[in-house]
Parts: C-alpha cells; sequence; structure tokens
C-alpha cells in the first residue's frame, strides 16, 4: 500500500506515487514495456525497458551474443573469436593448423610431451626425434611409427599407407590444368611408346622439366 500524500488539504485521500518497489527495489515497477533480459556471457538476469547497451553484472557489451569459444588442439589456448568464420590461426602458438586432429606424444628419447597431427609427420620440440601417429583409412587401425621415415603400408590389414594430406594437395593439383604447349601431343605419343624424357625432349624442343611434368600426368591417367 502506497503512503498518503502529505500535500492533500482536503478530506479526499491522495497517495504519492512511489518511486521504487520496496521488494525488488526496481524504479520501472509500474512500467509496461519491461523486459526481462538474461546475459549470454556469465548468465545474469535483469528486467530493462530498453536494449540495454552492457550487462550490469559482468559489464560486457556483448551480452546478447553467444559465445563462439576456440580451443588450440597443440598449445590448448582457449579464446573467443569475435566473427563467425573459423580464425586462420592460434593466437597463443601462431599455428595455422590449430583445430586439426591431434595425439599426444611422448618421445622415446627424451620423454618429451606434446601433440602431433594425425598422419603427418611429428618432431620432439627437445631432441628433434622423428615420430608418426597413423589412422589406416582402410581398417581405421592406429599405430605409431618412431623409425623416422614415412610409414609405407598397415601393419594390421597391410594395405598401402597413404598420407591424406599428400593425397588431397595431389588432387587440387591435379585440377589444374596446365596450359596447352605446341608439341605436346608428339612428346605424349613418345611417351606412350616408352621412351625416356630426356630423348623426347631432345627430339620435340621442349625442356626437360615440360616432358617430367607431362610423363608424370601420364602416369597419374591424366592424359
Amino acid at each position: 500500500m502506497a503512503r498518503r500524500s502529505r500535500k492533500s488539504s482536503d478530506d479526499a485521500e491522495t497517495y504519492a506515487k512511489p518511486r521504487i518497489c520496496p521488494g525488488c527495489h526496481s524504479i520501472l515497477w509500474d512500467r509496461e514495456d519491461v523486459v526481462k533480459r538474461t546475459c549470454k556471457r556469465c548468465g545474469y538476469t535483469w528486467f530493462s525497458s530498453m536494449n540495454p547497451n552492457r550487462c550490469p553484472q559482468c559489464r560486457t557489451h556483448r551480452w546478447n551474443e553467444s559465445r563462439n569459444p576456440c580451443k588450440c588442439n597443440f598449445c590448448g589456448y582457449t579464446w573467443e573469436r569475435k566473427v563467425d568464420k573459423i580464425p586462420k590461426t592460434c593466437p597463443n602458438c601462431k599455428r595455422f593448423v590449430w583445430n586439426e586432429p591431434t595425439e599426444e606424444h611422448e618421445c622415446t628419447k627424451c620423454g618429451t610431451k606434446f601433440a602431433v597431427r594425425v598422419n603427418v609427420l611429428g618432431r620432439c620440440p627437445e631432441c628433434g626425434a622423428v615420430c608418426y601417429h597413423c589412422v589406416c583409412r582402410e581398417c581405421g587401425h592406429k599405430w605409431v611409427d618412431v623409425s623416422g621415415k614415412h610409414p609405407r603400408a598397415c601393419p594390421e590389414c597391410g594395405l598401402p599407407f597413404k598420407d591424406p594430406k599428400r593425397s588431397e594437395m595431389r588432387k587440387g593439383a591435379s585440377r589444374k590444368r596446365i596450359d596447352a604447349r605446341e608439341g605436346d601431343e608428339k612428346a605424349i605419343e613418345l611417351l606412350k611408346e616408352g621412351k625416356d624424357p630426356m630423348s623426347v625432349a631432345l627430339e620435340t624442343g621442349l625442356s626437360f622439366e615440360r616432358v617430367k611434368s607431362l610423363k608424370s600426368r601420364l602416369d597419374d591417367g591424366l592424359l
């Protein structure tokens, strides 16, 4: 109940408008446009009659934006991206492959623990020892190779082991068309006959590198 106004001189009962609600102490107690707000950063809830600029609790101006957390798979650094696009590098270790799958590895020589990419050469940051954390694309078998060389076959199924990254790079390079030059058709015919690239280069007048490129594309079935 509101208190009676002291300024009323007649017998009519006049009540003064309260400034705040005695329960929640809000000055917006009689506003009809009050909306309940919830900060998506800290979870604080409050009432406001307009779109607030920042959260009263954590004081952030991005209180109504959802979090976009990112974590580097190599150094473990966590940050929040400001745009919807995936960041190019990690702000801490500056790696371009910060979001690719990794495996924790313990060096067999010095015992240092570090993260390595799957199916990619990993080198110990302390002693320089080489390791491979491999996953077979055919049977899904996982193993670690510390021989220092790229694995040639899966020890489980025996099928040739291929690096997916190298295959993608090779496919991407194969999609690029090379400009046709005079003498390419003749060089391709000679290569199909079984002649070596050097003799083909001398006969057609093309460079040795050009003939080697044609031979590699011919071996891959692109010509």
